[in-house]
């Protein structure tokens, strides 16, 4: 919170910085100007939250000055400080919403007084300008999330083109007879969430969103997520006749390797379309997907080349029973990697025989739960896998989740404290869950559902309270530059760290630092 202090006489100036207490009333900063033009300027520039205005000076007296005020700053408070009584500067002080009116000489108790009035004043305005803030940013997510379904279900063919999606393609200024078209398949994709986004979601994809729309530039765009496994990105073509691939989708791309380290595989529709003929359109461009080689990522298989014929994973059925009877996770685990090794040594996969593998995963799932008591719902591979090492990971996960929902005796609170002393001495590495499922063997459901039951937090804000214990002691005992500490518990981005830790404490990690420095004795 800042102070200022307008007044033509230094010793006023200095008088009434002496009697108030900065540190009593929240002040972080206390400025000074000798005239109206010199404070209309540390006004701009500084947006103090209360100002001392003295009224008869020199160049801008005090009743300008108070109504620039109320047009430039109109939460900010004003004390009223004067040596004339005249009825004019009274009413000047009244008009421009001031909190008192003050007579020279003045006392330390009048000066306080007034000015815990105005902090109270100004507090409660900012707490209503922030609540409404935060109204209108919920409303416009809700919206966006409502328009993002609305899209979506129209694009899988769920629903009919109606007038609230024609609303959306006009509000992002897409002209429904020329769209180009792409599906993007991310890999990897709960990876970056987990070690650049602390696990949030939202957060990751409002970054990728933000990316992409800087990487097109001014033509119209919109991203949409049809499921976490694929997202529909529509561009403004050039002409409802283009028949050329749009290089567009190929800057995203890079743009989402360099920013994020994001790798995605995509598939674009050859032609532009109309958003009638959306959905057929995308159905071309996933077709163009399932002939992408998932180890390595970019290249295209060619039509004419011959695929190698996979190993049905319907071959591992009696030995993932006979471990799962055991409830025997590594047992599980090794069968599981060695399969993954089969797949590698083909030396190309496509797409499409990825899936294969996915749907006799399914069916293997639903048969060895069938075949379990309390096994429901049956654990299921998303299709749109893009990569093998995500795919293993995922379908360990579903035998995970198996073993959980089967066996009532697995998993118990050794582990469960496992995890958290693992998260006690690795908080600053990059930690997902999961890479949690991957070490302990365990679905993200299970962690999250028993971690919650047993230390009554979850994995997200105790990591979050490890590292903000952590950057307390850090910033309270040492000169430690912020960013330096930042990327010491794991924080890419310094500005993102900054907003975590005044979240958690109510201070900016500067100002944390320089209050718990000034209590110190020896500051180091």
């Amino acid at each position: 919170m800042k102070l200022l202090i307008v007044d033509d006489e230094q010793h006023v100036r200095e008088g009434i910085e002496l009697s108030i207490s900065a540190e009593k009333f929240g002040i972080t900063d206390i400025l000074m100007a000798e005239n109206g033009l010199e404070a209309l300027e540390l006004i701009k520039i500084s947006k103090p939250a209360v100002v001392f205005c003295d009224m008869k000076m020199p160049m801008m007296n005090g009743i300008e000055l108070l109504e620039k005020i109320r047009e430039l700053q109109p939460n900010t408070q004003v004390i009223v400080i004067s040596g004339y009584s005249d009825f004019e500067y009274t009413r000047a002080a009244i008009k421009a919403n001031g909190v008192d009116y003050i007579l020279k000489p003045f006392h330390r108790k009048e000066l306080e007084e007034a000015l815990q009035k105005a902090v109270n004043a100004w507090n409660e305005l900012e707490s209503k300008k922030q609540s409404e803030t935060e109204h209108g940013h919920i409303v416009r997510k809700a919206d966006a999330m409502l328009d993002e379904k609305k899209l979506a279900s129209y694009a899988r063919g769920e629903s009919q083109l109606n007038d609230a999606v024609r609303r959306l393609f006009a509000k992002h200024g897409l002209s429904e007879q020329a769209l180009s078209i792409a599906v993007i398949l991310p890999r990897k994709r709960m990876d970056i969430v987990g070690s650049r986004f602390e696990m949030d979601e939202e957060l990751f994809f409002f970054a990728v969103d933000n990316i992409a729309r800087d990487a097109i530039g001014e033509r119209p765009n919109y991203l949409c997520r049809l499921n976490d496994y694929q997202w529909l990105i529509i561009v403004g073509a050039n002409s409802p006749v283009q028949r050329t691939l749009d290089p567009s989708f190929d800057r995203v791309r890079r743009a989402w390797k360099t920013t994020l380290g994001l790798d995605v595989l995509i598939g674009q529709c050859p032609r532009a379309c109309s958003a009638t003929e959306l959905v057929q359109a995308i159905g071309e461009a996933k077709n163009e997907l399932l002939g992408c080689d998932v180890l390595s990522g970019k290249a295209m298989l060619s039509k004419a080349s011959s695929t190698p014929e996979i190993p049905p994973f319907m071959n591992q059925q009696l030995l993932l029973q006979t471990a799962i009877d055991a409830g025997n996770k590594r047992f599980v685990l090794d069968i599981v990697g060695k399969y993954g090794d089969s797949l590698r040594a083909q030396g190309t996969l496509a797409l499409k025989s990825l899936q294969i593998c996915s749907l006799e995963a399914n069916l293997l799932l639903s048969r060895l739960a069938a075949k379990q008591s309390g096994a429901s719902p049956v654990p299921n591979l998303p299709l749109w896998i893009s990569d093998l090492e995500e795919w293993e990971k995922m379908l360990l996960q579903q035998f995970w989740v198996l073993l959980e929902t089967t066996n009532s005796s697995f998993a118990g609170n050794k582990e469960i404290e496992a995890i958290r002393e693992y998260l006690n001495h690795h908080f600053h590495e990059d930690i997902s869950f999961s890479t949690l499922s991957e070490k302990f063997h365990l679905s993200p459901q299970y962690i999250s559902k028993k971690f919650k039951e047993t230390y009554n937090t979850t994995v997200i804000s105790y990591l979050t309270e490890l590292k903000i214990e952590k950057a307390e002691a850090l910033l309270a005992n040492t000169n430690m530059p912020v960013a330096q500490i930042a990327n010491q518990l794991g924080y890419d981005d310094e500005n993102y760290f900054s907003k975590v830790f005044k979240k958690q404490t109510g201070m900016s990690p500067l100002r944390y630092r320089k209050v718990r420095q000034q209590t110190q004795i020896f500051p180091i």
